[in-house]
């Protein structure tokens, strides 16, 4: 949509001062990044309105509302980079921003709802059922904590051009005396009507936060007792709400707002493991529509990956779901799928140093452009692929294509270790000349183990990625050296943190889990890459949906991890998380094996453990893994117990922002300009 100025009588007209309720006053927790962008709007409508880093609200077309505070007969201040975001009940998406202007202070709310003219505003929340325009609302509290008396001023000004006095607000305020104000903008200009100027904010708030409660009351509960881990986990499930188009899932607003498979598959697996079976399944037909009359599935020109990992998308949801119905129906495109693999991994010579591999691609993961580069993570991907049909198959009954499947795939697997000789080396390199940045090559046991934890070089790969590649994790990060010297990537870190678990590295896992948290925004906004010396979410690609969902996928593998046809409960937890008072919490998660729950509750002398088990199809082997320290009360029939040493640290967020900062040197003032 594009934004007209000759329109801006209408939107003028629209932004109507009215009395409301005001909300909390919000804290001002650790925020990573200078340019912590976030999101305000509705479940699966095209857009949503962007909030910039200093806080001007993005309409269609790029039109931007700023707000600006101060006396009244004075210059009036914008808000800036100085207030910081926060959400309400710490995950909502309703923004919360405070400042401080002399003895006044100001407390704002930002939030979208359907427009106030829809028939049905439920059903309007939750789809885009009467047009893709909606409400932002912007309501805010002003309280004199002075001694005398004052006369604050708020303004909101459309590209700097609106000063009338339908857009502003002054108040006389005695001592101690509040005053409230609101206002209302459209995200696409269209003539105010005025159902909108007299709509009640509180009782569209409430609605709001009546129907984002509905939403998470929904979906699996996970809650541990780092309250930033929790929060943090329910933000990451509304960004891909929020970020998905009519049930298809994309990767941000703003930017990258379209599907890609290799992002895709990720956001889907955390949809599915969150409980939002009605989106998943609204979602996963994205795949099937990008698979080519060859059989081969791409979102991306000439990137082979998205082959492997639609089919794994594929089936995970089938898994997941057990929806055997809908595998038989989806099983042909996985099996064209698979048979381009086996069709391009012919096309290079018996005598060549590329036999039975994939050939030269374009990489954007792994920064190989030129299309001559044979990149190792679209053969480990195609691998994995091939696997998943073949497991598919089995499950469908058909024998003979398991059999033609698997044997195709040991084929493949001596390619791979052929050319991993060929190359002298002793781990899995981003191709196989031995070029490019890590990506595709990390993803060796995860999601789904194409190696022994213990292959020495799947040992070296992680080696080689936490203490060689770009001189080694920065900040508890992998670098992509691709980019600038000072690129690290958070959410491309998990593949090898989820490495690390399959291992039974767990505090090395929840040592990453921190570093992961903290690269975030104090509203629980993750990021794509960044450069780590400016505190820069890169592009501004943030918040970004892949970043959002390995996040949620780590914290919920660290409580429940499907392993093959095993089940392991707390492979990584922070010690701390079950001391004496703690409480874990997983109600009504989905697993390959079935819906299960589990509450841990730490005592004096151990843990006490309530689990639900999965009974659709039960795991081969439960496994509950405990520190030493931490012992089980009492007794679980049918779990084996695993009782590893006790974490060396205790791993937090007020400690890893203790080691953040210990560990590198001042930048200055938190909020300075880019």
């Amino acid at each position: 949509m594009r934004f007209d100025l000759r329109s801006l009588r209408w939107l003028l007209a629209a932004m109507a001062v009215c009395f409301c309720p005001s909300s909390a006053r919000a804290d001002e927790p650790f925020d990573y990044f200078q340019n912590d962008w976030n999101v305000i709007g509705l479940k699966d409508y095209n857009d949503g309105t962007r909030i910039t880093p200093n806080n001007e609200l993005v309409l269609a077309g790029g039109g931007k509302v700023q707000i600006r505070i101060g006396e009244d007969g004075k210059e009036l201040k914008p808000l800036g980079r100085e207030q910081i975001k926060t959400l309400r009940e710490g995950w909502m998406p309703i923004i919360l921003l405070s400042a401080q202007d002399g003895d006044v202070r100001y407390d704002f709310t930002l939030w979208a709802t359907p427009l106030p003219t829809v028939e049905d505003w439920k059903k309007a929340f939750d789809w885009p059922t009467e047009g893709e325009n909606y409400l932002n609302w912007i309501t805010v509290k002003v309280t004199n904590t002075g001694t005398s008396q004052a006369y604050p001023k708020v303004a909101f000004e459309i590209n700097g051009k609106s000063r009338s006095e339908s857009n502003t607000q002054v108040w006389s305020l005695l001592p101690g005396k509040s005053g409230d104000g609101c206002i209302r903008i459209p995200f696409a200009v269209i003539p105010a009507a005025d159902a909108w100027n007299k709509a009640n904010p509180k009782v569209w708030l409430d609605r709001t936060v009546e129907y984002w409660q509905g939403v998470m009351a929904a979906a699996a509960k996970i809650e541990v007792p780092c309250r930033k881990a929790t929060d943090a986990l329910k933000a990451a499930h509304v960004c891909q709400l929020i970020a998905a188009d009519h049930g298809i899932i994309k990767g941000g607003e703003g930017f990258y707002d379209e599907f890609y498979i290799r992002d895709g598959a990720y956001q889907i697996l955390e949809i599915e493991e969150a409980g939002f079976n009605d989106f998943a399944r609204k979602a996963i037909d994205e795949f099937l529509r990008h698979e080519k009359p060859d059989g081969q599935m791409e979102s991306q020109d000439n990137e082979l990956d998205a082959n492997g990992q639609g089919q794994w998308a594929l089936w995970q949801y089938a898994k997941i779901s057990n929806d055997r119905a809908w595998l038989e129906k989806v099983y042909p495109a996985m099996l064209r799928a698979a048979r381009w693999t086996m069709k391009e991994r012919r096309k290079a010579p018996a005598d060549s140093l590329f036999a039975g591999l994939l050939p030269g691609a374009f990489a954007d993961g792994e920064f190989l452009y030129d299309r001559k580069h044979h990149i190792v993570g679209y053969d480990l991907w195609n691998l994995r692929g091939m696997l998943c049909t073949a497991d598919a198959a089995r499950q469908l009954g058909k024998e003979s294509d398991a059999k033609e499947l698997l044997a195709e795939a040991a084929e493949y697997r001596k390619a791979i270790d052929a050319a991993t000789k060929q190359a002298g080396i002793d781990y899995f390199p981003a191709s196989w000349e031995k070029q490019g940045t890590f990506w595709g090559n990390t993803e060796t046991l995860w999601p789904t183990e194409l190696f022994a934890a213990d292959d020495p070089r799947v040992t070296a790969t992680i080696r080689q990625a936490r203490k060689v590649l770009g001189g080694g994790f920065t900040e508890g990060t992998i670098h992509w050296v691709g980019l600038a010297e000072d690129a690290i990537h958070p959410y491309m870190s998990v593949y090898t943190t989820m490495a690390s678990l399959v291992r039974g590295e767990d505090e090395q896992v929840v040592q990453d889990f921190y570093w992961y948290l903290l690269h975030s925004t104090a509203a629980h906004a993750f990021p794509e890459g960044i450069h780590e010396k400016r505190r820069f979410a890169w592009g501004d690609t943030i918040p970004h949906g892949t970043g959002a969902s390995n996040y949620a996928i780590l914290l919920r593998h660290m409580l429940v991890h499907e392993q093959g046809d095993e089940l392991h409960l707390l492979a990584a937890v922070p010690d701390w998380w079950l001391g004496s008072g703690q409480t874990i919490r997983v109600e009504n998660a989905p697993t390959h094996f079935g819906p299960m729950s589990l509450v841990v509750r730490g005592r004096e002398s151990g843990v006490e453990v309530q689990l639900t088990k999965p009974v659709r199809n039960p795991s081969k082997h439960l496994v509950l893994h405990l520190p030493a320290s931490r012992p089980l009360i009492g007794t679980l029939p049918g779990v084996e117990v695993v009782v590893r040493p006790n974490q060396e640290k205790r791993w937090d967020f007020p400690t890893i922002v203790k080691e953040y900062q210990a560990e590198t040197s001042p930048l200055g003032p938190k909020r300075e300009s880019p």
